[in-house]
């Protein structure tokens, strides 16, 4: 199954996203993400869609709860999403009613270290709570493609991924060149954006990435 490709459709348009979901799905990715912006822009409308137009998809709700740790995995849960993620800064207490909530759906918790100060010593707690996936997430805001920040990420994906037991996500500023040392590093899910959905192409653009990460795994 490893790695997969998530797409994350940070739109505030619910048609566009759809149609940016279709042709991302055909070019590789098997994960589709309500992105936060497209959730707070349209609801879980946005949930309810994806998971009717792609049954065979796993569907991801950016909540990036914070607290009501139960009731947003709940609702998002109840709109056909397969995962659901939080804060991982989210209080411990938050942190436990969403993985209980899931449980009860049998849905799937991840758990989003943006602006975590120590992130891998916060992904082994994460892990003991319950969750189910861990994400080393940078923020739009704060990009950068320098090669000493795609190779300082590089190096904290890798300690985490030997870290912890569960699957480790990447987000934020991956494309094509880069793949293939994320996945090299221990991430399994790889959640792309911008690369995609920004692309003249998305098919295209999401093929790219997904045989570049198709060759790493083969090679590994």
């Amino acid at each position: 199954m490893w790695p997969v490709l998530q797409v994350a459709l940070d739109f505030l348009d619910l048609e566009k996203a759809l149609r940016v979901a279709e042709a991302s799905y055909r070019g590789g990715a098997s994960w589709l993400e309500a992105g936060t912006p497209l959730i707070k822009s349209v609801g879980m409308e946005a949930v309810r869609k994806l998971r009717e137009r792609f049954p065979s998809a796993v569907v991801v709700a950016d909540m990036k709860t914070m607290d009501t740790g139960w009731l947003e995995v709940e609702m998002a849960s109840k709109a056909g999403a397969d995962v659901i993620s939080i804060c991982a800064l989210a209080n411990n207490n938050t942190i436990k009613e969403a993985v209980d909530c899931s449980k009860n759906y049998g849905t799937k918790v991840m758990a989003d270290l943006i602006e975590v100060p120590n992130p891998i010593r916060r992904a082994k707690e994460l892990e003991a709570l319950g969750v189910h996936y861990i994400c080393l997430h940078t923020g739009i805001d704060v990009q950068r493609r320098s090669e000493e920040d795609v190779a300082r990420r590089v190096d904290v994906i890798r300690r985490i991924a030997s870290s912890v037991g569960i699957p480790v996500a990447a987000a934020g500023g991956i494309r094509v060149e880069t793949v293939a040392r994320i996945v090299e590093a221990g991430a399994k899910i790889i959640i792309v954006g911008g690369a995609i959905t920004r692309a003249d192409d998305p098919e295209s653009a999401a093929r790219a990435i997904f045989d570049a990460m198709r060759r790493c795994k083969q090679s590994t």
